[in-house]
Parts: C-alpha cells; sequence; structure tokens
C-alpha cells in the first residue's frame, strides 16, 4: 500500500514537472501572456480538467512556477553558506555572486524581467514584490540554512536575519534591473554585508 501511494506521488510530481516545464518553455518563448491552460494541455498530453486539478487557475500556475525557480536559486545560493562558514558576510557575498552569474542569463527569469518592459507583468511581482510568494521564502529559507551554519560565531540572530534580508533584496534587485556586471554587483552586496556586520 504504501509503495503504490509512493508510486503515486511520483507520478504526479512528473506530471507536476512537465506542466511547469511546458509553462516555462512558452514564458520564455513568447512570454507570459501567451500562456494559455489549452496549449499546455495540449504539450504535456492531459486534458483541461486534470490540468487546473493539478495547478488550479492561471494565476496559481504562475506562482507554482515563480516558486519553483525561485527554490532552485535559493538552494544554491544557500551552499555558498555552507563553503564559507567562517563569516557571514563572505557567505553572503559568495550567494550572491553564485546567484548573479548563474541566473543572470537565466531564461525564465529574463522573461519575467523583460516582460515588465512589453506590459506583461503579471509574474514580476510574484518574483520582486513583498506579496509575492518568493521574497519571504527566499528570505526564510537563507535565513535557516545561514542560522545554523553560523551558529558558533556568536551574532545575535537578529543581525543575521537583517543582513540576510539586505542581501537577498540587493540581489534580487541586480537579478531583474542588472546595470554592471555580476561580479561588480556581487561585490557590492558582499561591501554591503561587510559594513552592515562590522
Amino acid at each position: 500500500m504504501e509503495q503504490s501511494r509512493t508510486f503515486q506521488a511520483e507520478v504526479r510530481q512528473m506530471l507536476r514537472d512537465r506542466i511547469l516545464d511546458a509553462a516555462s518553455d512558452i514564458t520564455t518563448e513568447r512570454g507570459w501572456g501567451a500562456v494559455t491552460m489549452s496549449e499546455i494541455a495540449q504539450r504535456v498530453g492531459v486534458s483541461r480538467q486534470v490540468l487546473y486539478r493539478e495547478t488550479g487557475a492561471k494565476h496559481a500556475l504562475g506562482e507554482a512556477l515563480v516558486t519553483r525557480e525561485a527554490d532552485r536559486v535559493v538552494s544554491r545560493a544557500a551552499e555558498q553558506f555552507r563553503i564559507h562558514p567562517a563569516s557571514l558576510a563572505d557567505g553572503i557575498g559568495a550567494a550572491a555572486e553564485a546567484t548573479l552569474i548563474s541566473d543572470v542569463g537565466n531564461p525564465l527569469i529574463r522573461a519575467i524581467a523583460a516582460g515588465s518592459a512589453g506590459g506583461d507583468t503579471e509574474l514580476l511581482p510574484l518574483l520582486s514584490g513583498g506579496t509575492g510568494p518568493v521574497l519571504a521564502r527566499a528570505i526564510g529559507a537563507i535565513s535557516e540554512v545561514a542560522a545554523a551554519v553560523y551558529s558558533g560565531l556568536e551574532l545575535p540572530q537578529s543581525d543575521i536575519k537583517c543582513a540576510i534580508e539586505v542581501g537577498v533584496r540587493l540581489t534580487l534587485s541586480h537579478l531583474l534591473s542588472p546595470l554592471g556586471n555580476p561580479e561588480d554587483a556581487a561585490q557590492q552586496v558582499r561591501l554591503v554585508a561587510r559594513r552592515l556586520l562590522a
């Protein structure tokens, strides 16, 4: 019985991944405004009823798409703290650098950011806004990792959380609106973190 439940959960996750992959492909090709539930259902090979049952309406699909991409970014960033356990400021800087270098060319993030210039702004608040699912989730996940990694440094938890929030917000800003190269942007984040924690 347990094996059957595990198999069913795996099949549902595979279906969900295929749905999100299709939504990501359409968004990067033509923008979020071009995404229709009918086209996704056709690409995935399921009925619209199955699609709606798995994802809900289009807005819920957008949230799931942005959240999945953000979770990938956060996971990569969090690893940098484990690599730099002696200094929170260095961990924040390394996380910013890894994120900016890896994701500045991310086609989905570029499509979301570019959509704001073309009027297709529905996904942008999910990625950048305080009310969207990404910012609080990213700050929470990275704060949790940082609190564990830097517990021996005797930094107040409030300082860790503050530095992480500033680092995440700055990194996200540079990611969505790059003005220079990723290395310079990461150095700026590192400098702010060092001064904040000095």
